[in-house]
């Protein structure tokens, strides 16, 4: 049918059943695009991983054993955001020229990826 519908939500086990491209955002900008399997399957950017983590399991048992990416701290304003890449107060990942350089998409494979970590956390 040749027809894009563009679907926002914090709901990420809906958008997971109906996308077939999935862009995650934080604090305004882009942080990760791609095919939604690979996204939801290999998450490479530190704030997707942590959302993916999130999604509860349908099955107890799994979901008694996963585990979990809690992020630390409380996002910064959008009004005043960080220098550098805007995800680095929450960061696990961050160093210091996460706080100076504000990252370029990276690509790995289909996706895009907003991280100068990228190589290194996956």
């Amino acid at each position: 049918m040749q027809l894009t519908l563009v679907f926002i939500s914090h709901d990420l086990s809906v958008v997971k059943h109906i996308s077939d491209r999935i862009a995650v955002m934080y604090l305004g900008r882009i942080v990760e695009v791609g095919p939604a399997t690979e996204v939801f399957g290999k998450p490479r950017h530190p704030y997707t991983q942590a959302l993916v983590s999130a999604i509860p399991l349908p099955d107890p048992e799994k979901e008694r054993q996963r585990k979990r990416i809690i992020l630390q701290g409380d996002p910064p304003s959008p009004l005043n955001p960080p220098a550098g890449c805007p995800f680095h107060p929450r960061c696990l990942h961050a160093v210091e020229a996460c706080r100076k350089q504000v990252p370029a998409f990276e690509l790995r494979g289909n996706q895009q990826v907003a991280c100068i970590r990228v190589d290194e956390i996956v």
